[in-house]
C-alpha cells in the first residue's frame, strides 16, 4: 500500500539578517615579563571588579603558564607536579604573582585518587618553556639537563594559630631540660 504524497508549497527562507556587531574594543593588556623572579601571594581572585596587586595596587593580569607545584602530607614530601593552568595572576608594574588557591586546589583535587597530593602545597615557580633547548623539547622533564625554573619567593607565609605557637614553645622547653 502506498501513501499519497502530499505536496506542500515550499516557501523560500528569508535571507539571514546581518548579525549585530558584538565586537568590543578591549584595551591592550600590558606585557608581562614571565622570566623575572617574583614574589608570590596566595589570594582569592575576584573577577569583577578585577583584583589588585597586594604590593603596588595595580590591576593584575591573568596569564596561563606551566607551574612547578610541590605537595606535603603530614610533614612528609608528597608528589611534585608540573601543571599548566590559569591560576596565576601577574602584576605588570612590579615583580609579583598572585596564585588563586581555589583554582589550584580544584586542579589538585582532580588527580587526588591517582597521586599523593597531600594536604598542603606550594607553587615553587614557573617553568620557562622557552629556555629549554630545541633538541631537548621532546624529552620528559626528568631527563632534561636542568629544569628551567623561574622561582617564586613566598610573600605571605602561613601564620600559626596560637595553639601551634604554644606547642612549639613547649617543645623548645623540653629540649632545654634534657
Amino acid at each position: 500500500m502506498r501513501f499519497p504524497w502530499f505536496r506542500r508549497q515550499r516557501k523560500e527562507p528569508d535571507p539571514p539578517a546581518p548579525m549585530p556587531s558584538t565586537e568590543t574594543v578591549t584595551p591592550p593588556t600590558p606585557a608581562v615579563d614571565l622570566t623575572l623572579a617574583r614574589r608570590m601571594f596566595y589570594r582569592k581572585i575576584e573577577p569583577e571588579p578585577s583584583s589588585l596587586c597586594p604590593r603596588c595596587k595595580k590591576e593584575l593580569v591573568p596569564e596561563r603558564g606551566v607551574y612547578f607545584v610541590a605537595t606535603r602530607q603530614d610533614g612528609q614530601q608528597g608528589d611534585n607536579f608540573i601543571m599548566s593552568g590559569d591560576f596565576g595572576f601577574y602584576c605588570p608594574a612590579c615583580p609579583t604573582v598572585v596564585i588563586d588557591p581555589e583554582k589550584l586546589g580544584d586542579m589538585l583535587q582532580a588527580g587526588n585518587s591517582r597521586w599523593d597530593v597531600g594536604d598542603a602545597y606550594s607553587v615553587l615557580g614557573l617553568v620557562a618553556m622557552e629556555a629549554i633547548p630545541e633538541d631537548q623539547r621532546d624529552m620528559p622533564f626528568d631527563e632534561l639537563d636542568a629544569m628551567p625554573l623561574v622561582p617564586f619567593d613566598p610573600g605571605d607565609r602561613p601564620r600559626r594559630s596560637p595553639k601551634q605557637r604554644q606547642r612549639k614553645a613547649k617543645s623548645k622547653r623540653r629540649k632545654k631540660r634534657r
